[in-house]
């Protein structure tokens, strides 16, 4: 009994020993119309987890959209990328669902020191999704200024617009939005 004890309590310490050495980032943004949060850990060398939420009147209606992504980041010396899938839930006016989009993220270093350029994109297919979402786009393009080693500032455009069933496709966010990450 002891010794079985021993063995998870050391591992219990390994494994809190080495998730405090991977990367741990928060994100929130801004924009005219609602906000956003994120946080995203590194559970192995080159796969994140995330969470998130945010929320827009964008449409001239409330919506909240919950999100879960697993990313996989392969090793390349010249562009940061990020390829994976996100769950997200949508809670809006025109109806209630989730689904899984598949996507990613590509930014690349520009002549200006500390200034990266780049892009995401989402999409959610029909056959990926559950309650009332049929179909959904979120996409964006961003300039991050590097702060510090882990912190960026961030502005750019998003884009995200949502069919439901029985519905037109909506817009349920869209223009600039500016924000910052801090890494640890």
């Amino acid at each position: 009994m002891f010794q079985k004890s021993g063995v998870l309590l050391a591992s219990a310490a390994l494994f809190a020993f080495s998730q405090s050495a991977m990367a741990l980032s928060f994100s929130a943004n801004a924009h005219e119309n609602g906000y956003g949060v994120q946080a995203s850990q590194s559970i192995l060398p080159t796969i994140r987890a995330g969470v998130g939420y945010f929320t827009s009147d964008d449409s001239g209606h409330h919506a909240d959209v919950y999100s879960g992504s697993l990313m996989f980041l392969p090793p390349l010396p010249l562009f940061d990328v990020e390829v994976g899938a996100r769950y997200q839930y949508q809670d809006t006016y025109y109806g209630n669902g989730g689904g899984v989009g598949l996507g990613g993220s590509v930014f690349i270093p520009t002549p200006i020191p500390l200034l990266k350029l780049g892009g995401y994109g989402f999409y959610t297919p029909e056959g990926l999704t559950q309650g009332n979402l049929k179909e959904s786009y979120d996409y964006g393009a961003e300039a991050r200024i590097k702060l510090t080693s882990q912190t960026y500032a961030f502005g750019g455009y998003r884009y995200y617009r949502t069919e439901f069933d029985n519905q037109s496709a909506r817009t349920l966010d869209s223009g600039a939005v500016f924000g910052v990450s801090v890494g640890f």
